[in-house]
């Protein structure tokens, strides 16, 4: 074996580590999936901003396939007050229409970011149904009106729990209006569903409860109230080196890989993640670009103490596969029941993603044998499964370099921005769409329906799509 690659055979989801993976609970599968609608007669109602990277990709490949263009709801009205069926006539949704619907991502945009953090403002309280581990207050929080004049401030973060708060809540009135307007419509994926997901920690409960593989947990959320908590449960755990995250991050923001000396107590954590001290106010916590390696125990204590606050998932910290000294992990796109784009992650730090200068590699380009490969994807569908109302989602996997276990790390519902990746020939939001088209005419001809000449035309012109968008290029 090359000395520089550390790559272990794949283990199925039977070969459990006793000692790294949580154990499985027994009743715990999911649901069936919903039959999914006819592609090719259903609108999609995009619930998105209005332009961007996302959005163009959907319009551009439902227009490649002979779909027609997604009909988009900006975020920006729902949050302005409008409701989702008068936002959807007002772009364009014919009268008597049940549409398909497909949230985006929010992020990126800070009047948005803004209004959801007002929404998740005490004076908006509406019980938060959707909320994950609904019982633990958010630090600070912010009133309606400082919410509503706060200035955009590239890199900081603002106030994660009350912005996930304020998602949650509009999550919630979606799929009322939703359910009150079209009685019979469907989501892409679950507003529930995607609740869970996007909290890493109700996330991994469901996942481990489902006895899909994941790294074991430090200790429950609930009882890591500080940084003492943590070094305790360390200690406890005989954890010395785990991974810090917070529960509603994304792109690595809010992630500590922490490891301590049992012996002589030292400490070092790799991170992004930054904070300016005051002495009469709140610090300010900030996102500074890239991985840097701190041992001082004052700051160290001070970044733990801020995820704790506003809500932190903490798990073994699993060493990765590598490929010449770099740390590698995939991936994941899983639509409507298949496995499709995988995209390897190569970093010189414990945190790989891409925009954090980690290379970007093609699975063959990664060196790692198939049974890993396929140990993955298996790892992913299964834990797509486990959301049995949600069509997709980017997977991030890693295999473990001793025991060539797979362990999903996360499950993010709008995980499909891949650029310069394809498969089957397509790009991610076109193969999605064909997945669809596929899944609606698989359905109907169980339903013993051949479906509509239209329809399987549809099915078979997606083998023969404009080339521009086998050019296109997309990102995680």
């Amino acid at each position: 074996m090359n000395p520089d690659r550390t790559i272990p055979s794949g283990l199925g989801a039977a070969g459990r580590n006793p000692e790294q993976a949580e154990p499985a609970v027994a009743g715990a599968g999911p649901a069936s999936s919903p039959a999914w609608p006819d592609a090719a007669h259903t609108p999609l109602l995009l619930i998105a901003h209005a332009e961007g990277e996302r959005t163009d990709g959907m319009k551009q490949a439902r227009r490649a396939l002979g779909l027609k263009a997604p009909i988009v709801v900006p975020y920006e009205r729902l949050l302005a007050g409008v409701s989702l069926p008068d936002a959807a006539a007002e772009a364009g949704l014919p009268a008597g229409s049940v549409p398909f619907i497909r949230l985006d991502a929010p992020g990126e945009h800070f009047p948005v970011e803004r209004a959801l953090i007002a929404l998740g403002s005490p004076e908006r309280d509406d019980g938060d149904s959707l909320l994950p581990l609904r019982g633990r207050p958010d630090p600070y929080r912010l009133s309606l009106r400082a919410s509503l004049a706060l200035e955009e401030r590239p890199m900081r973060l603002m106030h994660p729990s009350q912005w996930f708060r304020g998602f949650c809540r509009l999550l919630a009135r979606i799929r009322a209006e939703a359910a009150a307007a079209w009685p019979q419509a469907l989501f892409w994926n679950d507003p529930a569903e995607i609740a869970v997901m996007f909290d890493k920690r109700a996330a991994h409960r469901r996942l481990r409860e489902a006895g899909v593989g994941v790294p074991a947990l430090l200790a429950e959320p609930e009882s890591l109230g500080g940084y003492e908590a943590v070094r305790e449960a360390m200690a406890k755990r005989r954890m010395f080196r785990v991974f810090l995250k917070l529960a509603f991050g994304s792109g690595a923001s809010g992630v500590i890989a922490y490891q301590v000396n049992p012996r002589t107590g030292a400490e070092i954590a790799a991170t992004t993640l930054a904070v300016e001290t005051y002495i009469q106010r709140p610090g300010i916590f900030y996102n500074t670009g890239s991985v840097r390696t701190l041992t001082d125990s004052e700051s160290i204590r001070k970044l733990i103490g801020y995820l704790c606050g506003h809500g932190i998932h903490a798990e073994r910290w699993i060493p990765k596969a590598s490929l010449h000294g770099r740390a590698l992990d995939l991936r994941q796109l899983v639509a409507f029941g298949a496995a499709g784009h995988s995209v390897i992650r190569a970093g010189e730090t414990p945190i790989t993603n891409l925009h954090l200068r980690s290379r970007r590699l093609s699975p063959a380009e990664s060196g790692l044998p198939q049974e890993t490969l396929e140990a993955a994807r298996g790892e992913a569908l299964a834990a797509m499964r486990t959301f049995p109302r949600s069509a997709s989602a980017g997977i991030d996997v890693l295999t473990d370099r001793v025991s060539g276990r797979a362990y999903v790390a996360d499950v993010n519902p709008f995980g499909d921005l891949l650029r310069r990746t394809q498969f089957e020939g397509l790009d991610p939001y076109a193969w999605e769409n064909k997945r669809w088209l596929e899944a609606g005419a698989k359905q109907t001809d169980h339903a013993g329906n051949t479906g509509s000449a239209e329809h399987v035309e549809h099915v078979q012109h997606v083998q023969h799509v404009d080339p521009a968008v086998s050019r296109r290029t997309l990102h995680t």
